[in-house]
């Protein structure tokens, strides 16, 4: 099992930044009192059959984390053989994580089950894009078993899971979609056209479609991201693109 580990602490004059690489490699672009900006980079192919890989993440009360993706991730085909990526966050009150993921491609023959759980005190937040495509181009797409759950003060505030296979589509899941494409901001409530609201302090907006680069929206992303997070000199460098 590979295991990343970010964790930003309070501390005198500068935030303090613990890293641990795995099979991604965190690469610090900033540190500020309050605030942190990391690059997550692969060491290697991913996701091959028979890999797990774990993302843990801890922020300090009243800290900011900014993750950007750079490049996309592909399950290759693995004659159906399992890999896993789960993503551990705990974020401590007034804390903010936002993290700018690259499309998670799950190639003809793969199979992935991914797992994210977000834990968050009171008054904190964490803002996510996610992207699953379902295989490469001119591929059907393998299958996926993708959980997300959310506690906020120790409550549940969301729980979704999409379990689906490229070459067997299914009305009311993704039908003939290829893209499930989803911005979220859990902790807070964002605004926009065809934005669901959370019965708690959350909200979602969604795409489902052919294609990546169909998505319509990077512009809403940007502008959910932008009340959280610092000027980025990775801004408008990196575009959110698709294999």
């Amino acid at each position: 099992m590979s295991r990343t580990t970010i964790r930003i602490d309070r501390a005198p004059g500068r935030a303090r930044l613990t890293q641990r690489a795995g099979m991604l490699v965190p690469r610090t672009v900033e540190v500020g009192p309050d605030h942190a900006r990391v690059a997550l980079v692969a060491a290697g192919a991913l996701l091959l059959g028979g890999d797990s890989v774990t993302v843990d993440v801890h922020i300090d009360a009243g800290c900011t984390l900014e993750l950007q993706d750079i490049g996309g991730t592909v399950a290759y085909d693995a004659d159906n053989r399992l890999s896993r990526w789960d993503v551990r966050i705990t974020v401590a009150e007034g804390g903010t994580l936002v993290w700018d993921t690259y499309p998670f491609v799950i190639a003809t023959g793969a199979r992935v089950h991914r797992d994210t759980r977000i834990e968050l005190a009171s008054d904190a937040a964490t803002s996510m894009r996610e992207t699953l495509v379902l295989g490469r181009h001119g591929e059907t797409g393998g299958a996926i078993r993708s959980r997300t759950s959310v506690t906020l003060d120790r409550r549940p505030l969301f729980v979704e899971e999409l379990n689906t296979h490229g070459a067997f589509p299914e009305p009311g899941i993704l039908g003939s979609a290829r893209v499930h494409d989803v911005i979220a901001t859990y902790g807070r409530r964002a605004e926009g056209d065809g934005v669901v609201q959370l019965e708690g302090p959350g909200s979602l907006l969604r795409f489902l479609g052919a294609d990546a680069h169909s998505s319509p929206l990077e512009s809403t992303w940007r502008s959910w991201r932008s009340t959280h997070v610092h000027p980025s000199p990775l801004e408008g460098s990196l575009t959110h693109a698709c294999p």
